[in-house]
């Protein structure tokens, strides 16, 4: 299914463009009056971001030039900014491999240079990368570190959080559980952007705002309106939201209203054609070739059959497409057709020369004169692009070095401090009431029935103590090295009775009825002590946040070879600011038993799943191979 590429990538421009091509004279006008090499780079660089929003091909070509003028002058901003221009030529080519590679560069200055709302720009566009190639585990991790830094920025400088909120849209506005979401989500990104008049995220707030009107039965509207979106987008110069605003018509038939194809997927491709970026298209080429197909109409057949072929036949299309070195291979290609280029002028000069010369001994020697320095100077810039290729590899790996140890440092502080918050937390409160017990038997006033009560109180509590204090040492087993998970075949509903046990007395002062409705003869792989600990953090969950007197329900279900444990409560309040509780562990000993389960779950080749439900109820569990 086509995506909107767009949307994600609007935030590669590092510069402040103003999409109308009228700037472009202004702009080569103000390029040719620069005297100094810092204002010419930056005009340059403005130059390749303009054309970025209206041919991509010459925005690459004027991306390269500042990449190299860049490095020259040691501007690590300007080759942020050329890296970036690069991920969003080859993405708008649905290069995403290479565009990933460019973006990771780019990311790295930017995280050098500090620059936050860069750094978030940046992960967005990863994110879109890696979900286009599949690798939606990776997407995720880079999607949420994106908007959790977008969401941090001043509000003078918060125009990527729009970005991301209409990112999150995109994502999740097909997913009914998450509707609260998503028109939260919308509402904020208008809020942000009105801050922005001139911001290209209007055009999609506006774009999702009419699947109201669809839902409504108002679609021949919606779909007028989505047209209007479009040519007010062509009248700014932007003709990659115009497609993106064609694209969201492919969503309407979803929603019981069927629009006119055949109208909207022509004026994509057009704009494909326009602008240099077909490639984005081809699901829509294919739909068009199928309809002329219908029609029998043997000329458009063969014009959208050509595009196909021709598309089809380029190399990131083929199944060994990943296989070669492709950015290595066009950056060498390009410099030697550099130098045959400079070759062929110098051939020409000569053949002037000789013609115009009748000292045949005087021309000789001035031809091989000639050639000795073209090869003078031809083995200097192959020594120069060695040495420069050399230097790349070693910061590459220099950076590899730098993140191994600081993945290091983050995982030993990451345990060092879940360990003192788990004795903070776990400790404290017995050891406090066994010294209030010892302070009532020192004042001798304690009767025989009195006494004997404390001495029930003291054993639960050392009970209690020798519990967590044993639950702690299992879990620094299983974090120390060498340790090596077996897994066996556990049965389940053994395992979360013995942890409902001890939270007996909990349920009991809350009024909490439990459902447990797991059968007695199902089982998973996994390790008998992890998986213990795992059901018993997360039901301590489960009790806190449920509301007195609710029901806790304790469910499992078995597809395509995984088990699955849901545990759904009552929490009484916004489901959302309970979820982002829980993500603080530090602060929330809660949170913390959530972050040790997750550790042992990874161990187990499983994961823990936290979500809302219904507004009010919160369903977690673990998923198991």
């Amino acid at each position: 299914m086509r995506k909107c590429y767009f949307t994600a990538l609007l935030s590669l421009l590092g510069w402040r463009v103003m999409p109308q091509t009228p700037q472009l004279p202004e702009l080569r006008q103000e390029l040719s009056r620069q005297r100094d090499s810092a204002g010419y780079l930056a005009v340059l660089g403005r130059i390749s971001a303009l054309y970025a929003v209206i041919n991509v091909d010459s925005s690459f070509q004027y991306a390269l030039k500042v990449r190299d003028m860049a490095a020259r002058l040691h501007d690590a901003r300007g080759q942020a900014d050329a890296n970036d221009l690069m991920s969003w030529y080859y993405a708008l080519k649905t290069d995403f491999g290479v565009a990933g590679i460019y973006a990771y560069r780019a990311l790295k200055i930017h995280e050098q240079l500090g620059d936050s709302a860069r750094v978030a720009k940046t992960l967005s566009n990863i994110y879109l990368y890696y979900r286009n190639t599949g690798r939606k585990e990776d997407a995720n991790n880079y999607f949420y570190r994106a908007f959790k830094m977008a969401s941090r920025l001043p509000p003078d400088n918060d125009s990527v959080y729009g970005i991301l909120l209409i990112n999150y849209v995109m994502r999740f506005y097909k997913d009914s559980t998450h509707a609260d979401s998503v028109h939260w989500a919308l509402k904020r990104a208008r809020q942000v952007v009105d801050k922005y008049p001139r911001s290209k995220i209007g055009f999609y707030i506006d774009a999702y705002s009419l699947n109201d009107l669809v839902q409504r039965g108002e679609g021949r509207q919606a779909e007028e309106a989505i047209y209007r979106l479009a040519d007010n987008a062509l009248r700014a110069g932007m003709p990659y939201v115009a497609m993106d605003m064609y694209g969201r018509l492919d969503d309407f038939p979803r929603m019981g209203y069927h629009p006119d194809t055949v109208r909207y997927q022509e004026k994509a491709y057009r704009l494909g054609v326009q602008t240099g970026s077909i490639g984005l298209n081809l699901y829509w080429l294919a739909r068009l070739y199928d309809y002329y197909q219908q029609k029998q109409d043997n000329a458009r057949m063969v014009q959208y059959g050509r595009e196909i072929m021709q598309l089809a036949a380029e190399k990131r299309y083929q199944p060994n497409a990943h296989s070669f070195d492709y950015i290595g291979i066009f950056l060498k290609e390009k410099a030697v057709s550099d130098l045959a280029q400079k070759n062929r002028h110098q051939q020409q000069v000569l053949a002037a020369e000789l013609a115009a010369s009748d000292n045949n001994r005087l021309l000789a020697v001035g031809v091989l004169i000639v050639l000795v320095l073209f090869l003078v100077v031809a083995f200097e810039r192959y020594w120069h692009y060695q040495r420069l290729k050399q230097q790349d590899e070693a910061l590459l790996r220099s950076y590899r070095d730098m993140a191994a140890v600081n993945a290091a440092l983050t995982e030993t502080d990451a345990f060092k401090n879940k360990l003192i918050s788990i004795l903070a937390r776990d400790f404290r409160g017995p050891l406090v009431h066994l010294t209030e017990v010892a302070a009532r038997f020192r004042s001798g006033k304690l009767s025989k029935a009195e006494m004997a009560s404390w001495l029930r109180h003291i054993s639960a509590t050392s009970g209690q103590v020798l519990e967590v204090f044993d639950n702690i040492l299992k879990w620094l087993r299983l974090q120390l090295s060498g340790y090596r998970y077996e897994p066996v075949r556990c049965r389940l509903l053994p395992l979360m009775q013995s942890a409902l046990g001890p939270l007996e007395a909990e349920l009991e002062k809350k009024r909490l009825v439990v459902k447990n409705y797991i059968p007695d003869n199902v089982s998973a792989l996994a390790d008998e002590e992890m998986l213990k600990l795992v059901n018993i953090q997360l039901l301590q969950i489960a009790v806190a946040v449920a509301v007195t007197g609710s029901m806790l329900e304790i469910t499992v279900d078995q597809t395509m070879g995984q088990t699955e444990v849901h545990i759904k409560a009552k929490t009484g309040e916004d489901v959302r600011f309970v979820l982002a509780g829980l993500e603080n562990w530090q602060d929330n000993g809660w949170a913390l038993g959530l972050v040790i389960s997750r550790d042992l779950m990874k161990m187990m080749k499983g994961y823990i799943i936290a979500e809302g439900q219904e507004h009010s109820y919160l369903a977690f569990g673990y998923i198991l191979p």
